[in-house]
């Protein structure tokens, strides 16, 4: 439920809920389309990829437990986030979502990287950049309702909580992996969109 792979969906979602779109705002036809892009572009396609990689025994563990598991799986996933951010971007339905992925993929490119040299935790990224989307969406529409605000930061620590308790990552790969999250959605959030 808080893989990685769900956040973009779920930053959609909250995008839905909020309607604060453009010119597709009011008519559901155009959100059911785009949750059926998003939900195949970049939930089933990549897990099916990853899964298919598997079969044919270019990666070894579906856990992607391994160095090099982990940087094809992040390769393949960052094809189909930036497929997902071309798509809605020609499409220009509702400029926050091809914002979405095209952070998406930058994040997953950067963790790529940074497994080459040390195993960052993609799960404390995602919740960092997923905290830093709330924080800005609190502060920008003055949302009466903080408690979503204080949900996303303790559900961070309990992601966190959950990946050492099954010693996935130490505490600085959660620490560093949060703060990447969040520092790096900031940054593009507030320059590109204030």
């Amino acid at each position: 439920m808080f893989h990685p792979l769900w956040m973009p969906f779920y930053m959609v979602l909250l995008l839905f809920w909020m309607n604060t779109s453009g010119s597709a705002g009011s008519s559901f036809h155009a959100w059911r389309y785009i949750f059926l892009v998003v939900i195949i572009n970049s939930l089933i396609l990549p897990v099916f990829v990853i899964w298919l990689m598997k079969k044919m025994g270019i990666i070894e563990k579906i856990s992607l437990e391994l160095k090099q598991d982990r940087i094809i799986s992040f390769i393949i996933t960052a094809i189909f986030y930036l497929t997902t951010w071309f798509v809605f971007h020609q499409l220009k339905l509702i400029s926050s979502i091809d914002l979405i992925f095209m952070i998406s993929a930058i994040l997953v490119l950067m963790a790529m990287i940074i497994t080459n040299f040390w195993k960052i935790s993609v799960h404390s990224i995602s919740m960092g950049a997923v905290s830093a989307v709330i924080l800005y969406l609190t502060i920008s529409y003055y949302l009466q309702s903080v408690w979503m605000l204080y949900f996303v930061f303790l559900l961070s620590g309990f992601v966190g909580f959950a990946r050492l308790k099954l010693k996935s990552h130490s505490p600085e790969q959660i620490y560093v992996g949060f703060a990447m999250g969040f520092l790096v959605l900031s940054i593009f959030v507030w320059s590109l969109i204030l």
